[in-house]
């Protein structure tokens, strides 16, 4: 029988890592995940705590889910990768768009052959749940980056000269969903179509949040 693992040990044994190799970020990364009901987890009482371990069958989740954060790190989009087809589908040209032609990103070294077929396997139907996707980062971004710079926004951020599909993206990374939405109305690329119809849905949702608290304010 297989002992059980805890998040941090499943982290080391998944990366090959070593007690000082494993960051606090990369932990707390985990657990947003763990929070998000992506990562199954069963707790055992002990005495004066509690201990969480990997539910049976969930490394493979877990391995899965820590690589697509280090791309997208808000745990919600690593989520529905896993459940939304279309989100996976936006997310998987974003991921080939990044890819692409790169030897390395933010100094993070790439393998050329497992880039490409990470790209692949999130664009066709690979099982995220059964399936490890291949790495294709000889260091991990969340370990190399830190916790307050993820790939994707330092790679937009770095560019001088950024494109017009580029600054959309970032607007919508920042939260500023006003922006992203005046950008949108100047852009006619198909390219970014899926991504228009997600920052259209998040701010109809945003002013409709705040329309509902204007009410509450004037009961």
């Amino acid at each position: 029988m297989t002992s059980r693992l805890t998040i941090p040990e499943a982290i080391r044994q998944l990366f090959d890592l070593d007690m000082a190799g494993l960051s606090p970020q990369l932990k707390n990364k985990a657990m947003s995940l763990v929070r998000n009901g992506l990562i199954k987890v069963e707790k055992e009482s002990k005495v004066q705590r509690k201990t969480l371990y990997l539910a049976p069958g969930q490394l493979t989740v877990l391995y899965n889910a820590l690589l697509l954060n280090a791309v997208f790190p808000d745990p919600k989009q690593v989520k529905a990768i896993f459940t939304q087809s279309l989100q996976r589908q936006h997310c998987a040209g974003i991921v080939q768009s990044m890819f692409e032609g790169s030897n390395s990103l933010m100094g993070i070294a790439l393998s050329s052959s497992a880039a490409r077929e990470f790209t692949l396997a999130l664009a066709g139907d690979f099982d995220l749940y059964n399936n490890r996707l291949p790495n294709p980062f000889s260091v991990l971004p969340q370990l190399a980056l830190g916790d307050n710079l993820n790939l994707m926004y330092a790679l937009l951020a770095q560019s001088a000269a950024i494109n017009p599909a580029d600054n959309l993206l970032l607007a919508y990374l920042q939260g500023d969903l006003d922006k992203a939405t005046t950008l949108l109305s100047s852009m006619d690329n198909d390219a970014v179509e899926p991504l228009r119809l997600h920052i259209e849905k998040a701010h109809r949702q945003a002013v409709e949040f705040d329309d509902l608290l204007e009410q509450f304010r004037n009961l």
